[in-house]
């Protein structure tokens, strides 16, 4: 009886992330966010005067912007792609366009706001949709249960340090769940 519990519950789970999951991502897939433009390709650079880019067209055509690196795994590939955003843009502007792709490519376009104290904090808020009722998804039930909400916490941080940016960036993140800070137990 037991076998066949386990047996629901792992073909239950499969199910679930299978419909929750973006197929038929390629590195050739383009992330559409307003003010920045997602570019797939091997470099992480800041554009200006003191760097070099690796492609002097590509420098002149991009002046004055950062490719941010993010993250995007699917079922069958692990791919990374670079959100183009304007090198004056603020931190707090920044943060957000890494958080809108964030909730669109990883967690079903589910509610998420972030804020940034001082030089080196953000808060990042995961909201239930206002309207449960006609969502499909929560942050809940599919991203914060036992399973998954390790990876979640992961996932959201680990897009958001952005460990080798040269620039000023966040060194420190809260992470909250309807105004509760979330821990791995």
């Amino acid at each position: 009886m037991n076998k066949r519990v386990v047996s629901l519950i792992l073909i239950s789970t499969t199910l679930l992330v299978s419909a929750c999951t973006k197929e038929n991502l390629n590195s050739d897939s383009i992330i559409d966010v307003s003010s920045s433009q997602a570019i797939n390709n091997n470099e992480f650079y800041l554009e200006n005067e003191d760097t070099t880019a690796k492609d002097s067209n590509d420098s002149k055509k991009n002046s004055g912007t950062i490719k941010i690196p993010i993250n995007i795994m699917s079922k069958y590939s692990k791919d990374i792609t670079y959100l183009e955003v304007k090198e004056d843009s603020s931190l707090q502007e920044k943060l957000e366009i890494i958080i809108k792709t964030i909730s669109r490519e990883y967690f079903n376009g589910l509610p998420i706001s972030v804020t940034v104290y001082g030089k080196n904090l953000a808060k990042i808020e995961l909201k239930e949709p206002k309207d449960l009722s006609n969502s499909r998804v929560s942050w809940k039930v599919d991203y914060l249960n036992e399973v998954t909400k390790e990876y979640t916490i992961n996932t959201i941080i680990k897009n958001i340090i952005q460990e080798d940016y040269k620039g000023a960036w966040i060194e420190k993140i809260q992470l909250y769940y309807e105004n509760e800070l979330i821990q791995l137990d």
